[in-house]
């Protein structure tokens, strides 16, 4: 295998710092932050003088709280064991309600006294709350002089203070706009990292190598070539113990507006000048900003949305989302959108975007399709039966089974000119040895390290909720009917509402 040399010794560990997680006892740093912090100081990439401080409201003994951060290192018990018992000895907990104002005094007094002890100057604030909390919570860390690392009675030259903000970032454009004036009155651009799971996982970032190093591919990257692009990220599961977020927020906030925007950023802007933060970032905003805004005045066109009713996944019955537990019986909230999108650029002027997302579908699936245009003039009609479809697609998949595949059509083996789809197939875990690092992973080194490359920029999250909000209008005022499907199934009636197979 070709590797481009010194790859890997760009991997840069980093230095000393205090992380403090606002949420430690939520689902996403037990199942997500702190696995991922864990595993990177097996690797080695997280300096051994960091400290972890987890802010909660729960009472822990010191015992106890050791006990959940060693839940959330799989194999302590194992072979591992050393590094776990490693691992731990790097956390603390303050406990604290970090929504009330009075409480900060006892949380600075708790961080100062660790950032002292260990000689350490920097600082990552994590905010792993509900999202109705950030503006709050970044208010009080200013008014209590928590902000800027001169707060210590240490020199702290060059010291930097981070904060990582978790999805979703607004409720809507003005709400999203709300929270950037707070957040920007207090921290410049360069120390918030608005964080979006799926640019870490490592097919998300392949696609600008794929597009940009293999040469092959960027010239017929365009309208001429190309006939639409799908983006699909389907989940078998429900809406698990998120029944108060998700009914409030519905699969177009909770997805299509983050995950799916994202990914569209990135198979459809141009070529960066270089690979630095800014440089990305001004591509993917000109995506968004190229972006017809959405049709209210004839909105069917362009958006399809549904909601599952019971079913069954995998031989199980699951109940309708309305039978959820702490689910209103009347709620409309959408489960399922498809969302017809057009940028109007040179590259893509009239190529369909097929933006999809649903819950309950009978697998996990988050995938690229790329479907380029036939060949001009079909040259084999006349004397081979054409029965599939003669479009090449490129499918980029994201999970599961991560990889990339081609599909081109060949002859079947005999003596008639009969025609076959084929795959040309690359898939990670038979390329490379070793699982794939978590998205998280990534993603929290980078944050450490100082590269904003995966994270989201504030213009670039207000283009987004730009175009998503009068879309949430459209469902909110009822101007498109949300229809029913069985969990399980694809929806037949709402996967073909475009004309085009989008399941």
């Amino acid at each position: 295998m070709n590797d481009c040399p010194g790859v890997a010794k760009d991997v840069k560990s980093s230095d000393p710092c205090v992380i403090a997680i606002f949420g430690i006892t939520g689902d996403l740093a037990r199942k997500k932050i702190l696995p991922a912090l864990y595993n990177l100081f097996k690797m080695g990439l997280l300096n051994p003088r960091t400290r972890i401080i987890g802010i909660g409201r729960r009472k822990y003994s010191n015992i106890e709280y050791n006990e959940y951060i060693k839940s959330s290192a799989p194999d302590a018990a194992g072979a591992e064991s050393q590094a776990a018992a490693d691992f731990i000895a790097m956390n603390d907990y303050c406990c604290a309600d970090f929504n009330l104002p009075y409480e900060y005094a006892g949380i600075k007094d708790f961080l100062k006294k660790t950032a002292v002890k260990y000689k350490i100057c920097d600082f990552l604030y994590y905010l792993s709350t509900p999202p109705a909390d950030f503006e709050r919570i970044i208010t009080l860390i200013h008014d209590s002089g928590l902000s800027k690392p001169d707060f210590l009675d240490i020199s702290c030259a060059g010291a930097f203070v981070r904060v990582v903000i978790e999805k979703p970032y607004g409720y809507d454009i003005d709400s999203a706009k709300s929270l950037n004036r707070k957040v920007l009155s207090i921290f410049s651009e360069d120390q918030i990292y608005r964080i979006d799971h799926y640019l870490g996982k490592e097919t998300v970032q392949n696609i600008m190598i794929f597009r940009f190093i293999n040469g092959i591919f960027e010239p017929i990257w365009n309208q001429n070539y190309i006939d639409n692009v799908q983006i699909r990220v389907f989940e078998s599961e429900g809406i698990g113990s998120r029944a108060n977020y998700f009914d409030r927020s519905g699969i177009i906030r909770d997805i299509i507006q983050n995950h799916s925007l994202q990914m569209l950023s990135m198979i459809a802007m141009e070529p960066p000048a270089s690979m630095d933060a800014d440089s990305v970032r001004n591509e993917k905003l000109k995506v968004f900003q190229s972006m017809r805004p959405f049709d209210g005045s004839n909105p069917s066109s362009s958006l399809a949305a549904g909601q599952y009713a019971a079913g069954e996944i995998g031989g199980a019955p699951v109940p309708a989302y309305t039978d959820e537990s702490n689910i209103d019986k009347n709620s409309e909230t959408e489960t399922f959108a498809a969302i017809k999108l057009l940028i109007d650029n040179w590259r893509w002027a009239g190529v369909p975007f097929y933006l999809t997302a649903a819950k309950r579908m009978p697998e996990r699936l988050t995938e690229v399709i790329v479907t380029f245009k036939p060949a001009p003039h079909l040259i084999f009609n006349n004397f081979c039966h054409v029965s599939e479809q003669v479009s090449n697609k490129l499918v980029i998949r994201v999970q599961p089974d991560e990889g990339i595949s081609l599909k081109i059509l060949c002859k079947k083996p005999g003596f008639e000119m009969g025609l076959h789809t084929v795959s040309m197939d690359f898939n990670y875990s038979s390329a490379f040895d070793g699982a794939l690092p978590e998205a998280y992973e990534r993603l929290i080194l980078d944050a450490l390290n100082g590269d904003a490359t995966l994270f989201m920029r504030s213009d670039e999250i207000e283009a987004a909720w730009d175009y998503i909000t009068p879309i949430l209008n459209c469902l909110k005022n009822r101007e498109v009917k949300v229809k029913k499907y069985a969990a399980g199934s694809l929806g037949p009636e709402l996967c073909g509402f475009f004309g085009l197979n989008i399941c």
